[in-house]
């Protein structure tokens, strides 16, 4: 049983600020640092201020980019820039958006849930986390008592009980509109008691799998462990939760781009591969909507990945069975691992091949993500990396089956999209 609860949000007062747009930004986890600096440079009250504040030579324990956050944050709560609602409520979040030529309308809400184990198996994680990332939020965390972005958690509701109440409450004007050209987002406030309650009961029973955010979730539950008679209302964190069984749930595929620990042997790869795999050579000049394509048309019912070496120098891999990868699994990796295209290459091509293990600190300096395949190739073209391998997105199916056998996948196996603003609520712990 899981506890979900209204709250009383911090939101940025619109009367000071004028328009959200000008305030909100990504999740720090993918902003770089050029597009952090065109957020600090858009608006002194942005968001990016307090969950990527910037670095400085002179950082020390007692001042640094943590620090620097919990000052500011304090300031904005002083100066009226941030304001918390009088009463408790949930708060709508939708996003309309294309995504491969049809449009969609995500619809959830922002909560609080308690935080609790993976072990009581109602919130479930679906991929392993990155110690430097939690590390990070803990930092964070730490010095402002806040949630500053929402964990992205997805619950199962077929016949779509919750989603009433959401599309009644969308029916109001919005507290704000943010159209970014790719995706129009809009927030609207619920607090009417009894829907409210009724939200609650109707999702008791359920479980949350998250989809993104499992760093700051696991970071979340070691505070609340740790600050349990110290800190008030730490024991929940602030999620999105959203309907896992709508028509708008969409996961891109998350790339790879290897640099080899040795000299990187083409020759060798290949005859390596040729193992596990039928290798194809590509023939034309290749592009990401063309790769896209090659793994689509391949990939209907076997495996496959594409691998640029550079100099539109490509190969697409197709797995000879799925079984081959059993041996190679440690005896703590479930075979239902198998069918994951991104754990067979993670365990025969990375392990196996390239002696690459990214459970390992060691292991994942070589190894960097990219969503988007033109980065990714450019980044070998430049000479930086040897090898970019691109896959197919891991269907939400899976990841509900897995996630709920409490089975984990490979870091990074899933992109959800769109991502979810920074700034459009505040969880502040305390009053």
């Amino acid at each position: 049983m899981i506890e979900v609860i209204p709250f009383k949000g911090l939101l940025y007062n619109l009367d000071i600020i004028g328009s959200l747009d000008e305030v909100t930004a990504p999740p720090y986890d993918v902003l770089s640092a050029d597009q952090q600096e065109v957020l600090y440079q858009k608006n002194p009250h942005n968001v990016v201020r307090l969950i990527l504040g910037k670095e400085s030579e002179k950082d020390s324990e007692t001042d640094n980019r943590y620090t620097r956050s919990a000052k500011v944050f304090e300031d904005w709560i002083n100066e009226g820039i941030l304001k918390r609602d009088d009463e408790p409520g949930f708060y709508i979040y939708s996003q309309e958006y294309e995504f491969e030529g049809e449009n969609f309308c995500r619809i959830g809400f922002f909560a609080l849930v308690k935080t609790e184990d993976f072990s009581e198996g109602n919130i479930c994680p679906h991929e392993f986390t990155l110690a430097k990332a939690k590390t990070d939020r803990t930092k964070l965390l730490n010095a402002c008592h806040a949630n500053f972005s929402p964990i992205f958690g997805l619950y199962s509701d077929p016949e779509g009980n919750i989603d009433f109440f959401l599309q009644e409450g969308i029916k109001a004007n919005p507290l704000s509109v943010i159209d970014d050209n790719k995706v129009a987002h809009k927030l609207w406030r619920l607090n009417n008691t009894e829907k409210n309650q009724k939200i609650c009961d109707l999702i008791r029973d359920k479980k949350i799998y998250i989809a993104d955010g499992h760093h700051r979730y696991e970071t979340a539950l070691a505070f609340a462990k740790d600050n349990e008679d110290k800190v008030i209302d730490s024991a929940h964190v602030m999620m999105f939760l959203t309907n896992m069984d709508s028509d708008s749930m969409s996961i891109f595929p998350i790339h790879r781009v290897v640099k080899s620990p040795t000299p990187f042997d083409l020759v060798k790869f290949l005859e390596q591969v040729s193992e596990y795999f039928d290798v194809i050579p590509g023939t034309t000049e290749v592009s990401g909507p063309e790769i896209k394509s090659r793994l689509k048309e391949f990939g209907k019912d076997r495996i496959t990945f594409c691998a640029y070496m550079g100099k539109n120098q490509t190969y697409t891999l197709i797995a000879h069975d799925p079984k081959n990868i059993l041996p190679l699994l440690d005896k703590n990796e479930p075979k239902d691992l198998q069918v994951l295209d991104v754990m067979q290459l993670h365990a025969i091509i990375f392990r196996e091949v390239f002696d690459i293990d990214t459970r390992d600190i060691a292991g994942q300096q070589y190894v960097s993500y990219k969503v988007n395949s033109e980065e990714a190739m450019a980044m070998v073209d430049a000479g930086d990396y040897d090898v970019a391998f691109f896959i197919n997105p891991t269907q939400i199916d899976e990841v509900r089956r897995l996630a709920g056998m409490g089975i984990r996948l490979p870091q990074k196996a899933t992109f959800f999209y769109p991502k979810l603003l920074s700034g459009l609520v505040i969880n502040k712990f305390g009053k």
